[in-house]
This record gives structure tokens, C-alpha cells and sequence, in this order.
């Protein structure tokens, strides 16, 4: 189990093989904060890091998230500083995914997550205020 944050050794050589995608979709991700390109993370690696219960990469997308808002997290950085030595053709690290000019189209994919947990969390909430 890998408890400090980084990437094992065998998500590495798969991120190392993503290409850039320039049609690449971008999702939200409410877990962390951040955005997310559909040509990051390979659905193995996404595998590898759950298995090993490993949440760099989550760790990776909020902190990208504060760069993006001019707002560097330190606490966030260790898997992204780990990419950037190890993967730095990996296409999370492309300059515009950190662009301060994505500000405003992460704050209103934050806000539409916010509403509609909001109303999952009120329709379906706490079943012990019914009956």
C-alpha cells in the first residue's frame, strides 16, 4: 500500500505512455475539486491507484485546481512535483490545464456540482427525518 501521497512505480510507466489529446473531453471531479481530461489517466492506471488505495491522482487534480485559481496548495504538490520530475510529458502538466484562464469554468463546474449534490442531498438525505 502506498500511504505517502505519490504515484507507485507501475501507475508511472502508464502515465509515462499518454499521448495528448487535443479533442480531449473535460470533466469535473467533485471528489477533489479540480478538472479533468478524458486523456489523463488511462482506466488501468485508475485501477492500479484504487486498488492500492492510492489517491495521488486526486491529489494531483486539486492542486492543479489551485494553480488555476492562483493559489498554490503546497499540501496537494507531492504527486504533482513527482509527475512533473518523472512524467513530464504526461498531458495533466500541458501549461493551459493550469492556466489561470480556467478559472471561471472551474468555479461554475464547482457551483452545478455544489447545486446538484444539493439536491440529491435534499431529496434523498437523511431517511431518518421521514417517518
Amino acid at each position: 500500500m502506498n500511504n505517502d501521497w505519490t504515484f507507485p512505480d507501475n501507475v508511472l510507466a502508464i502515465l509515462r505512455q499518454t499521448t495528448w489529446d487535443p479533442a480531449a473531453i473535460c470533466i469535473f471531479d467533485g471528489v477533489s475539486g479540480g478538472l479533468l481530461w478524458s486523456d489523463e489517466y488511462p482506466r488501468e492506471a485508475m485501477a492500479e491507484c484504487l486498488s492500492d488505495n492510492n489517491w495521488a491522482f486526486r491529489y494531483v487534480l486539486a492542486y492543479r485546481a489551485s494553480l488555476i485559481r492562483g493559489e498554490p496548495r503546497e499540501e496537494f504538490s507531492a504527486p504533482w512535483d513527482q509527475l512533473v520530475a518523472e512524467c513530464p510529458n504526461w498531458p495533466g502538466l500541458r501549461p493551459e490545464r493550469q492556466s489561470i484562464a480556467l478559472c471561471d469554468q472551474l468555479n461554475a463546474a464547482q457551483a452545478r456540482f455544489a447545486r446538484k449534490f444539493q439536491e440529491v442531498d435534499t431529496k434523498y438525505g437523511d431517511t431518518r427525518r421521514e417517518g
